[in-house]
């Protein structure tokens, strides 16, 4: 029994070994700082300009602030996830204020074509996830998706710093304006979606336009079913879009409404079996007021005859 207790006792000890050793051969996956510390370019992915850029701002920010946005490209993760990675690179460069923790980490890994912004807790505040979830897809995505690694790094590094700026109220010397950038193929979905949504919206719109004129249904029963109608789109397109597709789908429901019951023929009519009534009443409108000027005007012009004979 005492020798079993042994066998055991041998086997959690080499267990903690190798978790151990394990533990240390995953911390040493991860690259170290270089030199410079606010630029560590390991996949030779930055023009030098870029990298004086980054450096000099840093100088600036931290002597005023302590903050540190340090960036750091590596050719891959060595296996192991982008947050894992950013989060044990965050600790062992030791980024920011230590007693304010005001450090921003911008990681790229090449063959796996990610990106991530690590933010210490004292930046939270100004830095939220939907901020640099935000600058990711508007600053630097759009440049890396066409391998532009260099201006998207540059450009979401603006970004970054000025938001820390605003937080501490200060001025970066140097700073460059970062500007939002759009892929084609985005702006290419967002017509799509555009257009999709108008068409949509023109054919339920014609559809109730159909239905009230074939089957003659009151007018008031027609502005329920159309306001139903509207309010579901509104709806949809709000938890889904914004408000600009949302007054473009209520213009083209009524145009389409508009367009099926107005345009309608009637049977028997003039015009060749058919006739529009709206625009029929209209010109019948028109004709009677210049109608009724012309008489006004000839009943001045006579009595003022009249008059002067």
């Amino acid at each position: 029994m005492l020798v079993l207790n042994k066998k055991i006792v041998h086997r959690i000890i080499v267990l903690i070994f190798l978790s151990i050793l394990l533990f240390q051969i995953k911390s040493l996956a991860v690259v170290k700082p270089t030199a410079n510390f606010y630029v560590n370019d390991y996949a030779n992915l930055l023009s030098p300009e870029t990298e004086n850029y980054i450096m000099n701002t840093n100088i600036s920010l931290n002597n005023q602030t302590g903050a540190q946005v340090v960036v750091v490209t590596v050719p891959n993760l060595e296996g192991n996830s982008l947050e894992e990675y950013a989060t044990q690179l965050f600790r062992e460069f030791g980024i920011g204020d230590k007693n304010k923790n005001n450090g921003v980490l911008l990681l790229l890994a090449l063959e796996e074509r990610q990106f991530r912004v690590e933010v210490g807790y004292g930046l939270e505040g100004c830095l939220t996830d939907g901020k640099t979830g935000r600058i990711q897809d508007e600053y630097i995505i759009p440049y890396l998706k066409q391998n532009d690694w260099d201006n998207g790094i540059k450009n979401g590094f603006s970004a970054i710093v000025q938001e820390i700026a605003n937080e501490y109220d200060i001025d970066i010397n140097g700073l460059q304006t970062s500007t939002t950038v759009f892929n084609k193929n985005e702006i290419a979905e967002l017509q799509q979606t555009l257009s999709t949504t108008i068409y949509l919206s023109a054919f339920g719109g014609m559809i109730i336009g159909m239905i009230k004129r074939i089957k003659k249904i009151k007018w008031k029963t027609t502005c329920i079913i159309l306001l139903i109608y509207i309010l579901v789109t509104i709806i949809i397109l709000l938890i889904t879009s914004n408000i600009v597709y949302t007054m473009l789908s209520i213009m083209a429901t009524l145009i389409g409404y508009l367009l099926a019951y107005v345009g309608g023929y009637s049977h028997g009519g003039r015009f060749g079996g058919g006739r529009f009534i709206i625009i029929r009443r209209w010109l019948i409108f028109w004709r009677r007021r210049r109608l009724f000027w012309r008489r006004r005007k000839l009943k001045k012009f006579l009595i003022c005859y009249k008059i002067t004979s």
